[in-house]
């Protein structure tokens, strides 16, 4: 029998398990999108918005402003941690639920902004909502496919570029109309009127999904969080990943948190089109999304690392950016990177640990990713004020890019070190 004969009936065998899992757990699916729309991606999209129009208001520079990041991410480090462990021992309906709710508290209380402290103390809010949402979810999708973990969080995942394609179109006339706080606490409604409600409705005490959900929960690993992490960190492949991770994540935030301050301060685009740049680089992000989730379930890390060399591409074509048909080029492909690495975490994580203490492996390395969003942006963003551009600031982020990438070429994934040890 050839290697091809035998190749077809895993691929056919492939496509039953992911069509028997949308089929049985599309509600789940459904509600999870709908819940990275407006509960994740809204308040992450509007924050650059927010830095120009507080900068405007207040006269702050471009560090003050985006320091709010940090404020955000730093919370979201401590807590990732706690918001892992806590999910392999609750039911993760109530996180997603009570994280829903902050993020709609945050964006309310940008109205009553009138000086930096009342400003950062939203981040604290905005990064509960941030890593209970993130964690939550992953770990949900994580458990819940076995064959299709990575195509399935391309599907859910891609409801952040949904709101990213969709925020900057509504935020930018809002923002003249009535105001950048005003705008943010509008664009709230979203949570309290659509993701909130459908969530509660699935999730409701009794019903298949609370069902499934506990019993996840329940069935999950019980190690001692600190005894697991101390296990983890006597390995090579943790601290290859771990690294990874902070690089490559704090690289493409950093980007995603400065590009508009870039693109119109530096680059002299109006607000109206750097908006729509940002929609092209979300709604790129859908199909991408999809398409490395497809990839990451054939090719595993192999696939990751492609993804990572394609951000190290794709922060280097911003110094092609001289007008609007360059700025659509370098909005593209950052997109597309963006798109893969917002599912690659917990395809990685997966493939090299499996799911036993997926909960805590996700918030080990959620803490490596916050650490990196707020370390970097807010770098990036005192860089150019102190250089008056940020073209040393992104000449660092490809480098680190590219090193992210080359750090994951030693890690196998589980099946492999299994047959390793046999």
């Amino acid at each position: 029998m050839t290697g091809q004969d035998t190749a077809e009936p895993q691929a056919n065998v492939q496509r039953r398990m992911f069509g028997r899992e949308l089929r049985e757990q599309w509600p789940l699916i459904s509600v999870l999108f709908l819940m990275q729309v407006f509960a994740f991606g809204f308040p992450t999209f509007a924050l650059p918005f927010v830095y120009s129009g507080a900068i405007e208001e207040f006269g702050w520079t471009r560090q003050e402003a985006v320091l709010l990041t940090s404020f955000k991410f730093y919370v979201s480090a401590i807590a990732a941690l706690m918001v892992g462990r806590l999910l392999d021992i609750i039911n993760p309906k109530y996180v997603i639920a009570v994280s829903a709710v902050l993020g709609a508290l945050a964006m309310v209380g940008f109205l009553s902004v009138d000086r930096l402290a009342i400003y950062y103390s939203l981040g604290v809010l905005l990064g509960l909502n941030g890593t209970g949402m993130a964690v939550s979810v992953n770990v949900i999708v994580g458990r819940s496919f076995e064959k299709s973990t990575g195509t399935m969080l391309g599907i859910v995942l891609s409801g952040t570029s949904v709101a990213g394609m969709i925020l900057p179109i509504l935020i930018a006339p809002l923002m003249v109309t009535i105001g950048w706080r005003p705008a943010m606490a509008l664009l709230s409604c979203g949570i309290w009127l659509v993701a909130l409600p459908a969530w509660l409705v699935l999730s409701r005490k009794g019903s298949l999904i609370d069902t499934r959900l506990r019993m996840q929960s329940f069935s999950a690993a019980k190690t001692g969080m600190w005894n697991h992490i101390k296990e983890l960190s006597v390995t090579r492949d943790f601290w290859f990943i771990f690294i990874g991770v902070f690089l490559i994540m704090g690289v493409d935030q950093s980007l995603l948190q400065n590009q508009v301050l870039f693109l119109e301060s530096e680059k002299g685009l109006n607000l109206g089109m750097v908006a729509w740049g940002a929609s092209l680089l979300a709604g790129v992000g859908i199909g991408a999304k999809v398409f490395f989730g497809l990839l990451f379930d054939r090719f595993s890390i192999l696939g990751i690392i492609i993804c990572y060399m394609l951000l190290a591409v794709s922060v280097g074509l911003s110094f092609t950016v001289v007008g609007i048909a360059t700025m659509l080029i370098f909005m593209t492909v950052r997109g597309i990177a963006h798109g893969g690495l917002i599912i690659a975490g917990t395809v990685l994580l997966k493939h090299r640990y499996g799911i036993q203490n997926l909960g805590v492996n996700l918030g080990i390395f959620l803490f490596a990713t916050t650490i990196g969003f707020g370390f970097c942006p807010p770098f990036m963003a005192n860089m150019a004020d102190k250089s008056g551009s940020y073209s040393g600031a992104f000449a660092l982020g490809t480098i680190a890019a590219f090193f992210a990438a080359i750090l994951l070429f030693p890690v196998r994934t589980r099946s492999i070190h299994t047959a390793l040890k046999k």
